[in-house]
């Protein structure tokens, strides 16, 4: 919490990220399956993250620098009793304004029956203690924590941070404007930041982006007002004896992207991949679907689902990170000039595949795109991402402009990664019955463009998705047969007949040998 003392001073942050023992949390948190980790953005992120450019870090523990920090920031013991005060004017004297150590004996909060949060806090407790600062260990009610947080009534706080997904987050978690900062941070402000953060949302490209998150990231490493302790390494057994093809996104140790399971196929040996109708691939989920109106929903689970049966304009390359094609094929970035209905900005045209269909057939257009940005603003989750977008033209059935009043490589992202819904479908009352938000489709009516249909659904149990031939990248495919039941590839021959009896020979030699030693006479010098 930025907004109270102590944990308001930086050198004070600091010096808890000096006294975190971060080995030791991985080890006692994840068994040692971790990254150790000081920036905000995670290693997943391939080149966004600064990690990799730190000369300096608080992986380890460092107690000597920790009291140095302190010490240097007016932390003193005042009083001889062993734990620091707080030395307001600095004169290593005690005064009516320093403030006593039991004034500001500091809670770190966590999940009660959390085991790595309540690991990690109880670590960054001993900390603090060998440098003389009084802290203690608070478990909590998870959405006690929560109620308190949102209340600023806290110290330090310590739960799994799963939000940094993209670099442009750094403007919504850390920049002093937004809420999200005064939720998780108490408000924390630095006017050096806010304009890296600015000049991160407005670079035109993707590599000035880069740069401006590296800034923002030194900055925070410095001010620590999160303090990162790890990475997980995240493992998934699958496997490769029967299919292949797997591919893991840029950055990451795990599977767990839609372009994975669209080129999984079965080996030539197990019937692939051309060969015969191939096996089903169960993939489990540890949840089942939140509600079948994928833009109501809020699960990452759903979300594995639907980014199969639906597409966007555009894809992200597992191997690269950059803008691939989906439903549009090509598309042009403008700048705008304020005149008539149009405002300083950004024009984007999208081409659409003219041959691109949605799964029962009708023709992905245009209108279809309209539509979907119209459904975006209603997203309950993510609709400021598209809040720029204030004018939509649809020039032909394949051709459509979206234009932004703002400007940047990150509103580019943003402002176009919306997914695109049939309006056949979700834009008829008789289905909707008028309001997208209470509105829970049927089978029937989840009708996508993606690379598979929605087939059924037992909420709880599974889903079964089936493979969209008509999808417009799809491969092109023989006739195939049915599959043999598979077998495993046969185990090497036993050894030959020749090589027992050369065994056995030997065998023999060695006892004929081992008696004539025995029957030899026994002579004494």
């Amino acid at each position: 919490n930025c907004n109270r003392f102590p944990t308001n001073i930086t050198e004070y942050r600091r010096a808890l990220a000096y006294a975190l023992d971060k080995v030791a949390v991985v080890q006692a948190s994840t068994y040692g399956l971790a990254f150790l980790q000081d920036c905000a953005i995670p290693l997943v992120l391939g080149n966004w993250t600064y990690e990799s450019q730190l000369t300096q870090t608080y992986y380890s523990q460092d107690i000597l620098t920790a009291n140095i920090t302190l010490e240097v920031a007016g932390f003193r013991d005042l009083d001889g009793n062993g734990w620091r005060d707080y030395d307001a004017d600095n004169s290593s004297t005690l005064t009516p304004d320093d403030i006593l150590d039991v004034n500001f004996e500091i809670e770190l909060f966590h999940t009660a029956g959390h085991a790595p949060s309540g690991n990690a806090v109880d670590l960054a407790v001993q900390g603090l203690h060998q440098c003389g600062i009084m802290a203690v260990a608070a478990p909590q009610d998870f959405h006690e924590m929560l109620d308190r947080i949102s209340s600023s009534d806290y110290w330090l706080g310590c739960f799994t941070f799963t939000n940094m997904v993209s670099a442009d987050l750094l403007y919504d978690l850390f920049h002093s404007s937004t809420e999200k900062n005064n939720w998780y941070f108490g408000g924390w402000t630095n006017a050096t930041f806010d304009m890296a953060a600015e000049a991160l949302l407005a670079a035109s490209t993707e590599a000035e982006a880069n740069n401006w998150a590296w800034a923002c990231q030194e900055i925070l490493w410095h001010e620590q007002p999160m303090i990162v302790c790890y990475n997980d390494v995240y493992t998934h057994a699958y496997r490769i004896d029967i299919w292949e093809g797997y591919i893991n996104m840029r950055g990451r140790n795990r599977i767990g992207n839609g372009y994975s399971l669209v080129h999984i196929r079965l080996r030539e040996e197990a019937g692939g991949p051309f060969g015969c109708i191939p096996t089903e691939y169960i993939m489990s989920l540890n949840e089942g679907l939140d509600t079948t109106n994928w833009l109501m929903s809020n699960s990452p689970y759903t979300d594995t689902v639907f980014q199969l049966v639906y597409e966007g304009l555009w894809t992200i390359s597992p191997f690269d990170w950059t803008p691939q094609p989906a439903l549009a094929y090509a598309w042009d970035t403008e700048p705008t000039v304020a005149s008539g209905d149009i405002q300083d900005g950004e024009k984007y045209t999208f081409y659409l595949y003219e041959n691109a269909t949605w799964h029962d057939g009708t023709p992905v257009t245009a209108n279809d795109v309209a539509y979907s940005v119209a459904l975006a603003w209603q997203d309950p989750y993510i609709a400021e991402k598209y809040e720029n977008i204030y004018l939509i033209r649809v020039n032909n059935s394949s051709t459509i402009e979206l234009f932004s009043n703002a400007t940047g490589y990150f509103e580019w992202v943003r402002a176009t990664g919306f997914t695109v819904f049939p309006y056949h479908i979700w834009g008829n009352d008789a289905f909707t019955g008028g309001n997208i938000s209470t509105w829970v489709p049927l089978v029937a009516e989840l009708v996508g463009s993606g690379p598979y249909i929605f087939d059924a659904h037992v909420p709880g149990q599974y889903v079964v998705l089936e493979r969209h031939p008509d999808w417009h990248f799809a491969v092109p495919q023989p006739p195939r047969t049915p599959c043999q039941p598979w077998l495993p590839p046969p185990q090497p021959p036993p050894l030959g007949i020749f090589v027992y009896i050369i065994i056995i020979e030997i065998c023999i030699l060695v006892y004929f040998l081992n008696r004539r030693k025995k029957k030899s006479p026994k002579v004494e010098w």
